[in-house]
């Protein structure tokens, strides 16, 4: 038999376990309610629109890059136009989180993010030595910018650890004539961007040379690229 004061206390524990779970069942359902709905960007666009830009690539440009492509291809099997370049959600999340935390360091803010066609060498490496899956093909880069008086400009991360310092970048990743480039100095750069990191006086010029590209990239590529598949 069951004594009195053992289903009176099994009773309270269940009884609190009980309200605890419907106590957090409420506290997830406020916080859902509370949440403010996070608007489409104007940049969406309908599905059917997406299909006929697609399409328009199919026809207009993938013929070109094919043909060209066979035609110095040596006989050799059909070449794969790539159609895409993937990225897995965690890896976007990380790449933002990271260029967001350089930023921070030399003390700039972030004001864009381009998207750079591109395409890779015919070879199997890399001057580095790593190996490049997909000679020849197309794939995109992404790197950020920040806001100066005059335009935007890519950058990368130069200087000492002590004091991290962005670097300026030319549209095609090259150094900056400073010649009639105007100031950098506003609320966005505050004071620590540069058209050149510090370096001997020697290296200080618009040359293209390792000692400039010493640095930390934020620059992203090495994504999944795939052709269509063949129907």
């Amino acid at each position: 038999m069951i004594k009195p004061k053992k289903s009176l206390f099994r009773l309270i524990v269940l009884s609190l376990f009980v309200f605890s779970l419907n106590s957090c069942a409420e506290k997830v359902e406020k916080e859902q309610e509370d949440a403010p709905e996070v608007l489409a960007p104007k940049q969406i666009v309908q599905i059917d629109q997406a299909k006929k830009m697609y399409d328009n690539y199919t026809d207009r440009r993938m013929p070109l890059i094919q043909n060209y492509e066979d035609s110095i291809n040596g006989g050799k099997k059909k070449f794969d136009v790539a159609r895409y370049v993937s990225y897995d959600y965690e890896t976007i999340k990380q790449y933002l989180a990271f260029i967001e935390q350089e930023a921070k360091r030399a003390n700039v803010e972030i004001s864009g993010l381009r998207f750079y066609f591109s395409n890779y060498p015919d070879s199997p490496k890399f001057e580095n030595g790593e190996p490049i899956l997909h000679p020849r093909q197309n794939s995109v880069m992404l790197s950020p910018t920040l806001k100066g008086k005059d335009r935007e400009y890519l950058f990368y991360i130069g200087g000492t650890e002590a004091d991290q310092q962005a670097v300026l970048l030319s549209d095609s990743f090259g150094p900056i004539d400073t010649n009639g480039v105007g100031s950098i100095d506003n609320d966005n750069t505050k004071s620590h961007a540069s058209f050149l990191p510090n370096m001997p006086e020697s290296t200080t010029n618009t040359t293209l040379n390792a000692s400039f590209y010493a640095g930390t990239s934020l620059t992203m590529n090495k994504g999944g690229g795939a052709p269509p598949p063949y129907n």
